[in-house]
């Protein structure tokens, strides 16, 4: 940048084109695409690795965000800030909140069951 700086106060051309810093400016846009799938990767990875790690009694209070299939939604592990789906009560609606617990969590499989902990 100072190169553009430098050569406009001079009167002279600027060193790069605006085909070449368009050309920059989408290589670096690839690369910042990159870096951020592989940091989100990594995030949940180690989020899984998190619950694995936890007593499997452990429950956990999730929101409820959207239906994917008739009992079957998304929710928002409020303590964590992750997002997962599981099986839910019959009558659930959007922006319930339920009791899940980790049913099986393998990071390195990218999977992750949670179930329903059925109120007594």
């Amino acid at each position: 940048m100072d190169n553009v700086v430098k050569a406009f106060l001079r009167g002279e051309l600027p060193p790069f084109t605006a085909g070449k810093l368009e050309g920059i400016a989408a290589v670096i846009n690839e690369n910042v695409r990159t870096v951020r799938k592989l940091c989100n990767s990594s995030l949940r990875y180690w989020i899984l690795e998190y619950l694995r790690r936890q007593p499997k009694e452990k429950s956990y209070r999730a929101l409820v965000l959207r239906f994917l299939k008739d009992r079957i939604a998304a929710l928002l592990l409020v303590e964590i800030g992750f997002q997962a789906s599981a099986w839910v009560p019959v009558g659930s609606q959007i922006g319930d909140e339920v009791l899940v617990k980790v049913e099986e969590a393998h990071p390195r499989d990218d999977i992750l069951f949670l179930k329903e902990v059925v109120k007594e």
